[in-house]
């Protein structure tokens, strides 16, 4: 068949020469755009702030077993992320992007497998839409920007499903070895954030296989070699910390999992309907063409043993009712069903030879449109950011009108030029998204302390770790990342009261046995809100103020200047430094 008399998809399916270099350079494109904005913004507390931290603390202990925040233990997730990160601090520095690494890295690496996995399953082309679909689904692309666990396990537990289909596209060499890399696929899910990286594959799998009425399906899944291997690579670290730490097993197993899926009390609350709304505006703006994709695919009839639609249907309704079920809801949960719900678009799209456009561009211009008329007067009237936001309003706007104008042009060339709507549409989502995140760089002083911590302190230097550095009654994790040291709570334990409970020597609880060891101590730091320091100062405990903005202060014992050591940094990382204070100035 000629290019010319090729149906719109043919392009992602059989591309020449010259379409397969502009399949290339549109590769390269995303990648710059997908990695270009990660030092643009401090790490915001608690989730960037705390995971930056202990990836810190593991680095420059040197014990890569008992995970520590703020120097206390703290067993809430598996330590795979950790690792990661605390290589990427080693190699490069630490820093935001290097922070930031490697839940990009795994976001992109799922896409380049969705592309693969899809376009080698089938139809022809599916895998490419597919894959276009999910880089600029709203969720989907800010949770690679932000540093949580949950893009990981989502790349990890994506690669077990597509691992699972490709398995069955081969004879019984490819066959054994694309299952059993999906037994390491969900070992490392289950090293990225705990037993769902098995249970929630596991379920989806055996749900399938229930409604299939195929039993022969589960005992084709290489038991024998895949479960050594899957305990080879998960078990090892879990039983090297429980002998480490015999609190171990009650807190991760019995509390992080049981305890927070089956009772409320961990402040993350959320009715059943919940991640249905989540999961609707995180597929924006594809979120109008999900019906339909999901209509047809429930009346799939595929001639193959493995009904490829029925699986991925089942994946994600699983994954829905599972954390709909659950006690404990985050918006970032819902992750793993996004890019099953982006192939179901491909497989849609490219089995029909119809790229439906029209809808989703109207969505995409409409929700430029939407955050110009709505979310532009709350940004500016919000009393806590008012000031900040006028900095912020031209990448607000820049932002939003992408993301029209680009979803305009998609649905005009809907008809026309259907590829070329698909690509305007997926990159013009993309640079929306970028876009309003790098320019929270200009109000990240309400949420990270980067820019309060290099006003007081330089970009290049660290308090001296052996003079005692207090949080009193608050913890911010990111002050702890860029002091480069940790601090000694006050009051406070939030979720380091396990660790606290382990080691009390580490912790003060009282106001007054502060006010006492401030007193006795020759040199001392602070960090405190505000409203504390004025409570203090009211009681005369000698202090000499640091820095102060309207969320934070920090205090000195004297007014001698703070003893400063240089911070170890990479030289990508100095480069990088200098790059964003060649763009934003000195940050202040």
């Amino acid at each position: 068949m000629s290019l010319a008399a090729a149906p719109p998809f043919a392009i992602f399916a059989t591309p020449g020469a010259r379409a397969r270099r502009g399949w290339i350079a549109a590769i390269v494109l995303l990648a710059i755009m997908w990695f270009g904005g990660l030092e643009y913004r401090g790490l915001f507390q608690p989730d960037e702030g705390r995971y930056a931290e202990i990836s810190r603390e593991m680095l420059a202990s040197g014990d890569w077993i008992t995970p520590r925040l703020n120097g206390l233990k703290y067993f809430e997730k598996p330590p795979l992320q950790y690792w990661a990160t605390a290589v990427s601090f080693a190699l490069f520095g630490e820093d935001e992007w290097t922070a930031r690494l490697w839940t990009a890295v795994t976001g992109f690496l799922g896409l380049l497998l969705v592309v693969f996995a899809g376009n080698r399953v089938g139809p022809p082309g599916a895998g490419s839409i597919a894959g276009l679909v999910l880089a600029s689904s709203c969720a989907y692309f800010l949770s690679s920007q932000y540093l949580t666990l949950d893009m990981g396990l989502t790349f990890f537990m994506s690669a077990a499903l597509l691992l699972f289909l490709l398995a069955h596209e081969g004879g019984p060499p490819v066959k054994r070895g694309w299952m059993l890399l999906a037994w390491a696929a969900m070992a490392c899910a289950v090293l990225a954030k705990g037993l769902v990286g098995i249970v929630l594959p596991g379920m989806v799998l055996a749900v399938y296989a229930l409604l299939q009425r195929d039993w022969q399906l589960l005992r084709e899944l290489e038991w024998g070699s895949g479960l050594p291997l899957f305990s080879a690579l998960a078990l090892p670290w879990f039983i090297a910390v429980q002998i480490r730490n015999p609190e171990f097993f009650d807190f991760f197993v019995l509390q992080e999992h049981f305890a927070r899926f089956a009772q409320a009390g961990h402040n993350r609350p959320g009715a059943w309907w919940y991640f249905g709304v989540v999961l609707l505006v995180g597929m924006m703006p594809w979120t109008p063409a999900l019906a339909a994709v999901v209509r047809r695919a429930l009346s799939s009839r595929e001639p193959s043993r493995l009904n490829v639609e029925r699986l991925l249907l089942v994946w994600s309704a699983v994954l829905l009712v599972f954390f709909s079920l659950s006690k404990s809801k985050l918006p970032a949960y819902i992750l793993p069903v996004l890019p099953a719900l982006a192939l179901l678009i491909g497989r849609d799209f490219a089995r029909r030879a119809r790229l439906d456009m029209k809808w989703p561009a109207l969505s995409g211009a409409a929700a430029g449109a939407a955050s110009l008329a709505l979310a532009l007067p709350l940004i500016t009237s919000s009393r806590h950011i008012a000031a900040d936001a006028i900095a912020y309003v031209p990448w607000f706007l820049a932002a939003s009108m992408t993301l029209s104008a680009c979803g305009l042009a998609a649905w005009w060339l809907s008809e026309r030029r259907t590829v070329l709507s698909l690509l305007v549409l997926s990159f013009g989502s993309v640079a929306c998204l970028q876009l309003g995140l790098s320019g929270l760089q200009k109000v990240d002083v309400n949420y990270s302390t980067e820019k309060f911590a290099e006003r007081f302190l330089g970009e290049d230097k660290i308090f001296a770790p052996d003079v005692p550095f207090y949080s009193v009654d608050h913890f911010d994790p990111s002050l702890a990342f860029y002091l480069g040291r940790t601090l000694t709570l006050v009051r406070y334990r939030g979720e380091l009261a396990p660790g606290i409970a382990a080691e009390p020597d580490r912790f003060v609880p009282t106001l007054e046995q502060f006010k006492q060891r401030w007193i006795d101590s020759e040199h001392a730091y602070a960090a405190m809100t505000p409203r504390m320091y004025e409570l203090l100062r009211a009681e005369r405990l000698p202090m000499f103020m640091l820095a102060t903005d309207r969320l934070r202060v920090v205090v000195s014992r004297e007014g001698a200047d703070p003893p400063l050591l240089d911070k170890p940094e990479g030289k990508l990382m100095t480069l990088a430094r200098r790059g964003r204070r060649a763009v934003s100035g000195n940050g202040s």
